[in-house]
């Protein structure tokens, strides 16, 4: 299966920092990427330049195997990549489904909306306003809000952030049925726990580069990622 969406080579730098140091990383259709490393690792950096947000100092951003003329948040989103943001924007006074049709306005395609709070477990909350939501079934609808604007990408930043137990169980089944349908996932989270009972594939970062990629039991095994993450504790910022 040929690639979605892939950095080549990419470098970011802020002055004398560099935040990306020749990253190179491809997802596939229905693939599920976790993102994870140490705080400064460069995870959210790499996010915001796969989702058009940052532009690379150097390197290529590819789209199906092509360099985009110009790869921005706008022509990310209508090319076919949604990212969510670790702050869930809602409208409150909104119901559920009404938040969701919102972003269909501006899908690439037709768009089920029953069928995304079918996957997103929020059926039995679609008519309620979004201000009486519960924090997971909110972050939930972060991500419901992404997934309406029918894209082959989606990038999540740390959906699970202030989340437990059956929340983040809910979060992760959600996330492996979205792949289920085709649509590829990049996860970044700081819970190994649960990043490695929710993806098929993991990535670690360090200092803007990566060390390590492979399946979670793969990158568990690693001397190099024990050392430099996966020896503190699993919840871990």
């Amino acid at each position: 299966m040929s690639d979605l969406l892939a950095v080549d080579s990419v470098e970011v730098r802020f002055g004398g920092l560099t935040a990306l140091g020749g990253v190179s990383l491809a997802v596939r259709a229905g693939e599920s990427v976790g993102l994870i490393g140490p705080n400064g690792a460069g995870k959210t950096t790499l996010i915001n330049v796969l989702s058009g947000m940052a532009a690379p100092t150097s390197g290529r951003v590819l789209w199906k195997g092509d360099p985009p003329r110009r790869w921005r948040l706008g022509t990310a989103a209508r090319t076919g990549v949604a990212r969510t943001f670790q702050a869930t924007r809602v409208f409150g006074e909104f119901t559920v489904r009404e938040n969701v049709l919102v972003p269909v306005r501006h899908a690439r395609r037709p768009v089920d909306v029953e069928q995304i709070l079918d996957t997103l477990d929020l059926t039995h909350r679609a008519d309620v306003p979004a201000a009486s939501l519960a924090f997971g079934e909110a972050r939930r609808l972060g991500v419901a809000l992404a997934l309406a604007t029918s894209p082959e990408v989606l990038l999540l930043d740390e959906p699970g952030a202030g989340l437990t137990g059956r929340d983040l169980d809910s979060l992760g089944a959600a996330i492996r049925r979205i792949c289920g349908a085709g649509v590829a996932v990049v996860l970044v989270d700081h819970n190994m726990r649960f990043v490695m009972g929710t993806v098929d594939r993991v990535v670690v970062m360090e200092s803007g580069v990566v060390i390590a990629d492979g399946s979670p039991a793969d990158v568990q095994a690693d001397e190099r990622v024990r050392g430099a993450y996966l020896g503190r504790r699993a919840s871990d910022a």
